[in-house]
């Protein structure tokens, strides 16, 4: 058999040849010189590389001393406190709070009316909220809706609400 070409050794010498043509280039590989000596070469230039691309010590305590394992290591970073979980604790919160001073601030107002110290004006802002404030109370305390009922309502609220705060109010003076 005459020598195989410098890619076919390649390939033999990387396991990625079919096994019959491995078998062949082998056994002509183990009985010729000039294809043992290319065997050595490779192996010889595969070692220098590895050699070559290897850490020394100094690189190596480098590397130790990063800690690289703890930026993708994620069981350290799940017990911290997230700002996510501080806002969403901060919502449901804002949200109890609301659940109970409504009715108290209601009947304030309530008792602010009748007295004659709320204007028109005022009368018919704060009564407008606190419909709509009594609308979302409805429609969290709705059996219908489960468990999952005051967090959609405060998705709701937020997507409403959020987008607003960002666009210049118009003065109704002129």
């Amino acid at each position: 058999m005459a020598c195989p070409d410098e890619l076919t050794l390649d390939l033999w010498l990387a396991d990625a040849l079919p096994s019959d043509e491995a078998a062949k280039v082998a056994a002509h590989a183990n009985t010729c010189a000039t294809c043992t000596a290319a065997k050595r070469a490779a192996h010889a230039l595969d070692a220098e590389l590895h050699a070559a691309l290897a850490l020394d010590i100094e690189e190596l305590a480098y590397l130790r001393n990063l800690q690289l394992a703890a930026t993708w290591d994620t069981s350290a970073t799940a017990a911290a406190l997230s700002w996510g979980w501080i806002a969403l604790a901060g919502v449901v919160a804002g949200f109890a709070a609301w659940l109970v001073a409504a009715p108290v601030f209601g009947s304030a107002l309530a008792a602010a009316v009748q007295v004659g110290v709320g204007t028109v004006l005022l009368h018919t802002v704060l009564e407008l909220a606190f419909s709509l404030g009594q609308a979302l109370l409805e429609v969290i305390r709705n059996p219908a809706l489960g468990l999952s009922q005051p967090l959609l309502a405060l998705l709701a609220v937020a997507l409403l609400v959020w987008p607003r705060q960002f666009i210049p109010h118009r003065s109704t003076q002129s």
